[in-house]
């Protein structure tokens, strides 16, 4: 079963999370599958919008975690180069000169946070949670998360979310601006296809045009994402840190027995 699905339709790519028992996580197959298959869409020419959504019980549950045995025994410079993989992933995806809309459903946890908050449209379930619980598990919220949630959030509510690790509402999303819309959970499908359908009429020029002046708009606060991999080499090396760590991976390693 390949971790993603993707149909073309007038104009408009259905891109499938397709982990479900994952909650599709973000793991290094999903990750290569973003940018072998879903990246090039922006270069076919009868492709204007990119709508990314998740099957079964939630949108994405961030990067995989559930190998943390495996992860636990990785080295520094493993675990650094995994992050990297991920950060060009996203940031490959954001660059995609086409109009990108996140249907959100369930669960929108770190890495998948990132992902939604870079698309242009972002509509969500009245049952969608947010959270960034990266703290929990030692490590910084890196690849790219603080400058790009703060984008929509503020420093504020972006400190929040981040340092308490807890759940975002839909309806406090969208109030903050998170969320474009927020919509009953059986609306949310035909809500967004007539928005991407729309959106697709529009001539393909002018929709680049509106997505690089957007992605100008926010790229001081985006630049710095250049430290992210700075922050996390020195949690792996800071005892505190490394201790949260390690207990997390014990947790999922005991869980999963």
């Amino acid at each position: 079963m390949s971790a993603l699905e993707i149909e073309v339709v007038d104009g408009v790519a259905w891109v499938t999370l397709n982990r479900p028992d994952s909650l599709n996580a973000i793991n290094d197959e999903l990750a290569t599958e973003l940018v072998e298959r879903v990246v090039p869409l922006s270069t076919c020419g009868d492709v204007r919008v990119v709508v990314v959504r998740g099957s079964g019980r939630a949108f994405c549950a961030g990067a995989d975690v559930g190998a943390a045995s495996t992860e636990a025994e990785m080295s520094v410079a493993e675990k650094v180069a995994g992050h990297a993989r991920l950060q060009r992933t996203l940031e490959a995806f954001a660059a995609m000169p086409v109009v990108k809309i996140a249907q959100v459903h369930g669960h929108c946890v770190g890495a998948g946070l990132v992902l939604a908050t870079m698309c242009e449209l972002r509509y969500a379930s009245t049952g969608a949670k947010f959270s960034v619980p990266e703290l929990d598990f030692g490590i910084p919220f890196s690849m790219g998360g603080l400058p790009t949630v703060a984008r929509y959030l503020g420093i504020t509510r972006t400190a929040d979310l981040v340092l308490t690790g807890r759940r975002m509402g839909a309806d406090e999303a969208r109030t903050s601006g998170l969320i474009t819309e927020v919509v009953a959970n059986d609306d949310l499908p035909t809500t967004v296809r007539d928005v991407a359908a729309r959106v697709a009429t529009r001539p393909a020029f002018l929709l680049q045009e509106t997505v690089s002046r957007l992605e100008e708009a926010g790229r001081a606060l985006l630049d710095g994402q250049r430290s992210d991999l700075s922050s996390l080499v020195l949690a792996t090396m800071d005892a505190e840190s490394r201790a949260v760590m390690d207990a997390y991976a014990e947790r999922i390693v005991g869980d999963s027995r």
